[in-house]
């Protein structure tokens, strides 16, 4: 019984560690896009460009807001909350989500 409690526990850790590593992945691509956005100006050639960036930007400032104020932890609940309003299979993309996020940040590098 102890054991496996002990393994609830340490895989609830794994878990927590790798939602983290997938939020700040997340982070960093939308980082790196901003700064492609803005280096190549593209920004400037439409409308609909400008507005995705401004977009884009409220998105990553509100997420870095959110990380400089509460913590991992917030970052955990606000994904928790969103994949409980997705429905039940909304986490178990996390993976592949965390996967794009790596391979998106290898060829931008």
């Amino acid at each position: 019984h102890l054991e496996a409690e002990v393994l609830t526990r340490s895989s609830h850790s794994l878990k927590t560690s790798y939602d983290v590593a997938a939020d700040l992945s997340e982070m960093e691509l939308k980082k790196i896009l901003i700064d492609k956005i803005e280096g190549n100006k593209s920004i400037q050639r439409s409308d609909e460009q400008r507005n995705l960036y401004k977009v884009l930007v409220e998105a990553y400032d509100a997420d870095k807001t959110i990380l400089d104020t509460y913590g991992e932890s917030a970052i955990l609940k606000q994904r928790r909350e969103d994949d409980e309003q997705e429905g039940p299979s909304a986490g178990s993309d996390r993976g592949q989500i965390y996967y794009r996020n790596s391979i998106s940040t290898a060829v931008c590098q």
